[in-house]
């Protein structure tokens, strides 16, 4: 397990740290999401290759 420090400044720091990061990873995600919904829709409306 990771050490943390003891001290309040330094735990308030990692605090808003680590929350900058997940509301990042959480864009990325949400980003990846409409991509991938977007293609769906779009393979969806593609008429079907005659065979």
């Amino acid at each position: 397990m990771f050490d943390l420090p003891s001290d309040l400044p330094r735990l308030r720091t990692l605090r808003t740290w680590y929350a900058m990061w997940l509301g990042r990873i959480d864009e990325a995600i949400a980003a990846a999401e409409q991509r991938e919904a977007e293609q769906q829709q779009g393979e969806e409306r593609r008429p079907a290759a005659p065979d």
